[in-house]
């Protein structure tokens, strides 16, 4: 019995054993695979960093030609730059053209938007110059009506003032008219006494004195009705008292 456990334990390790010398020469096989690649890599790598010292020195020649060229050894901004700070300032000046651009389009797009807006100002700016037009037309209309009216006005109160003046003259010639009148139109008790008798005898004769006093009164009616010859002519009353006067003196007489 220990002797069976001995062979299969012995059989186990012999298993083992050849298992690790497998996966040994696997591991060795990788190895020299991977140490041919990495050196083939390092050889690579050793002429691409001859190739870039090699372009790296005629870059740096040229650079250094560039610069005399172009002036930037003397220049107070770039003097005493390496390349890489200039390249390094081109980054920032292209980053800072790129946020440029983007406001460019952003101003660009508002310009359009307020480009819009002066236009439907300028409509409603000639729209509204249109209605001041034809509101100032209107003020003019109106301004040229009020002078008419006023021109209107004044001539009417003119001849206001000449009506009132004709009126109050009409109306005193009417006054002192009545007043003649009155002085014409005699009572008896009027008469003086040493004329009553010599009246009172002619009384009998009525269409005789009617006549006579429609002879007197046809004056006074006849200045009544036109008051405006009177006003023609003043001396017309004076005339009429002293006809008047005479035609009076002729009755008593007869």
């Amino acid at each position: 019995m220990p002797t069976m456990e001995v062979t299969q334990f012995l059989k186990k390790c012999q298993k083992e054993r050849d298992e690790a010398l497998h996966r040994e020469a696997s591991s060795s096989n990788k190895l020299k695979r991977f140490q041919t690649a990495t050196r083939s890599r390092i050889q690579e790598l050793k002429y691409q960093l001859k190739e870039t010292t090699n372009e790296n020195k005629v870059l740096a020649a040229t650079v250094k030609k560039l610069r005399i060229e172009l002036g930037l050894e003397s220049s107070l901004t770039f003097k005493g730059k390496t390349a890489r700070d200039i390249i390094r300032e081109l980054h920032d000046k292209e980053d800072q053209c790129v946020r440029l651009g983007e406001q460019n389009e952003l101003l660009s797009f508002k310009q359009k938007k307020m480009g819009l807006t002066l236009a439907h100002t300028q409509k409603l700016k000639k729209d509204l110059e249109d209605q001041l037009q034809v509101a100032e037309r209107k003020v003019q209309e109106l301004t040229a009506e009020n002078t008419k009216l006023s021109k209107l006005l004044q001539e009417t109160d003119t001849q206001r003032e000449e009506l009132a003046c004709a009126y109050s003259l009409l109306r005193k010639s009417i006054e002192e008219a009545k007043q003649f009148a009155n002085k014409l139109v005699q009572t008896t008790t009027s008469i003086p006494v040493m004329f009553q008798s010599t009246y009172r005898r002619r009384v009998g004769h009525g269409s005789r004195h009617s006549h006579l006093q429609l002879m007197e009164r046809k004056p006074m009616f006849d200045s009544l009705a036109s008051p405006s010859a009177k006003l023609e002519n003043p001396q017309s009353g004076y005339g009429s008292r002293t006809s008047s006067a005479n035609l009076y003196y002729r009755m008593l007489q007869n």
